[in-house]
């Protein structure tokens, strides 16, 4: 299917003959969409840039990661040369449209075996850039200068995220933190491809390296021997009740019924930093019943409650006031916002934990707020139970703590597991006979530029135990 902002944009200035023309005439942009034929060459082109659907690209692969003893990183092995190469950029944002078509320009010219995937929004983005920027004009006439070979056209896929995420080997962030989550919110429920992240936005915790670098970053990585960090990301399950709970009201009744399809339904969806809980523009305060592997441990009362990942503890738990946790450190961070007892301190829980959280009897409001990474989910509702747990694998006890069904059916991890042998392989491979699948699948794997660049992180951006002497203003 044509992506449908491309073909708005095509068809703002059509004439009788198919084709599309900005105004003034400077550029022509062709439509080759043969409705008759059923068949599409090229969604949208200019001199410069010709747009083409992904459904043309081969299935994504993926590599293995291979451990070092010597060393806190995996190093990324492609045993099938990479190939498709995913690319998200900040939106409409000049500077990141000049970069993100630099990057496209020096894949095809040193590795013309790739193939360059973006979303519909960066396609429209680029061709129109490329169409009208005269930056991009003044580098494309540099570059051929300096080469001394002619210009070529480049080819870049797009497509829907359904699409997208079929075929993507490797994603390529070109932004700040927020790019970073939006790439990945579209592997929500499947496994994430390596990422490669280039500093170009406002928070870069998980920016590695700096545009400037990206000739030799990409090469190490195309090459394999680049390494990675290994980032956990949190399950969020959310168990819908039937709706014939008696605390509920005439009107949350009926908000249940509009909402959802089926009495009772099980949704899930990945975080990578944070799950958070909270009241919303409700003025009353929440109450939220806790239980940690099937034990109750505690009732909260007050604006709401955050699990984040070890990635997630420098984010919205670190401002309510949540600890600051290593990325290798395998655990859940529970942090309260705003509690009405001071007594109720966050909570470092093993990551192999089953938490649960559903509203309290005694709690005032009809619906609660739930987001993930930031991001607006459906509202819980009374009878509404949330299951969090880490997507490497959680521990139960056959007979005490049996896994919720929705859990079990799981195929991608076992319901009992061994914290111990997560990391017992040095080499995590696509094989699903090999314990250490496990690994791959889960989590996110972040091209790393060194050992130990969270501490430089945490020490620059958050200017880590600094002290309150006056700074010299002069």
């Amino acid at each position: 299917m044509v992506p449908s902002r491309v073909i708005c944009s095509l068809t703002r200035h059509r004439n009788s003959e198919g084709l599309t023309r900005k105004v003034g005439g400077v550029k022509t942009l062709i439509r080759s969409y043969c409705v008759g034929e059923g068949k599409k060459d090229a969604l949208m082109k200019n001199d410069l840039v010709t747009i083409r659907s992904c459904s043309e690209l081969r299935n994504a692969i993926s590599p293995e990661f291979v451990a070092s003893p010597h060393s806190k990183l995996y190093g990324i092995i492609w045993n099938t040369p990479l190939q498709n190469v995913y690319v998200v950029k900040k939106p409409w944002n000049k500077d990141t449209t000049l970069a993100t078509y630099e990057f496209i320009r020096h894949l095809h010219a040193h590795y013309p075996a790739v193939n360059v995937i973006v979303n519909e929004n960066t396609a429209e983005e680029v061709i129109e850039q490329s169409d009208s920027n005269a930056e991009i004009q003044r580098r494309e006439n540099e570059r051929t200068e300096t080469d001394d070979s002619k210009r070529s056209e480049s080819v870049i896929y797009t497509g829907s995220v359904e699409e997208i995420v079929k075929k993507t080997d490797l994603i390529v962030t070109i932004g700040g933190d927020g790019t970073i989550l939006r790439a990945v919110s579209a592997f929500s429920n499947t496994s994430v491809p390596p990422i490669v992240s280039f500093a170009m936005g406002t928070l870069g915790f998980l920016l590695p390296f700096n545009f400037t670098k990206h000739a030799e970053t990409f090469k190490s990585v195309y090459d394999s021997t680049a390494k990675a960090l290994h980032r956990s990301r949190l399950e969020c399950h959310v168990v819908r009740g039937s709706g014939a709970s008696p605390e509920l009201s005439e009107k949350a009744k009926e908000y249940r019924a509009n909402r959802f399809q089926s009495p009772t339904q099980a949704t899930m969806q990945h975080a990578i930093n944070d799950i958070f809980l909270h009241r919303g523009s409700q003025p009353n305060l929440i109450s939220l019943d806790i239980f940690i592997d099937n034990t109750f441990l505690t009732t909260t009362t007050g604006d709401g409650l955050t699990f984040a990942t070890p990635t997630g503890s420098t984010a919205y738990s670190l401002s309510a006031g949540g600890s600051i946790a290593h990325p290798l450190v395998r655990c859940i961070i529970m942090t309260p916002v705003c509690p009405r007892s001071l007594s109720f301190r966050p909570l470092i829980l093993p990551a192999t934990s089953h938490i649960m959280i559903k509203l309290s009897e005694n709690n005032r409001n009809t619906s609660i707020k739930l987001s993930i990474d930031g991001i607006p989910q459906q509202d819980v509702m009374p009878g509404d139970s949330i299951h969090i747990v880490s997507d490497s694998g959680t521990i139960y006890i056959p007979g005490k703590h049996d896994p919720p069904p929705f859990l079990a059916s799981r195929n991608d991890f076992d319901n009992v597991i061994n914290p111990s042998t997560i990391h017992e392989s040095c080499t995590v491979s696509t094989s699903s006979a090999n314990p250490s699948n496990r690994l791959r699948r889960s989590g996110i794997w972040c091209v790393a530029s060194g050992e130990n660049g969270w501490f430089k992180d945490i020490n620059e951006l958050l200017c880590f135990n600094s002290t309150f002497a006056a700074k010299n203003r002069s």
